[in-house]
């Protein structure tokens, strides 16, 4: 009877070796949730809006905007936003907050589309517009020529900003239709 106790009592051990988390991981864990926290409150409040969070949370996350300017409080209050963070499911959260992050990165590679096709026009004209135009079928190839001969031919640097301008709206409108 005593082997299958040391039996039961090796495999009781072996279980909770198996559930056990080191300190170290705890820490770890700690860290990443008060990173979220910082996240969260990097967060606009429309955007803030989106993300499933209970009440105090969300206060917390206010309060850490109006400690902004206080290092040493803003540590603690993060800290603190991390502890709450313990007390909920965090993977919507996270879920959110990704997807946040994607459509934020979405409109910057946009944004950048846009300015690259703009330098080329204003650099290569031609050549460039009709790249532009096989690659963005919305993209209208008359007035982007016709903008950048005026761009060309402007007298002021103001006059030039403004032809830039316009065909940054130009590939805005045309890129967006397709």
């Amino acid at each position: 009877m005593t082997s299958q106790t040391e039996a039961q009592i090796s495999a009781r051990s072996e279980q909770e070796e198996e559930f056990e988390i080191s300190k170290s991981q705890l820490k770890r864990d700690s860290k990443d949730l008060q990173k979220l926290g910082k996240k969260l409150a990097a967060l606009n409040p429309e955007q803030l809006a989106s993300v499933p969070l209970d009440e105090s949370l969300r206060d917390a996350i206010e309060l850490a905007h109006k400690l902004s300017n206080k290092r040493g409080a803003l540590k603690r209050h993060f800290q603190f936003i991390g502890k709450l963070l313990r007390g909920i499911d965090v993977e919507p959260v996270q879920a959110a907050v990704r997807r946040i992050e994607d459509s934020d990165h979405h409109s910057k590679q946009y944004f950048k589309t846009l300015e690259y096709w703009r330098d080329q026009i204003l650099q290569q004209g031609d050549r460039a517009i009709n790249e532009c135009c096989e690659q963005y079928g919305g993209v209208e190839r008359q007035t982007l020529r016709q903008l950048s001969r005026n761009y060309r031919n402007a007298d002021s640097e103001e006059r030039k900003t403004r032809f830039a301008r316009q065909i940054f709206k130009q590939l805005q409108s045309g890129i967006d239709e397709s």
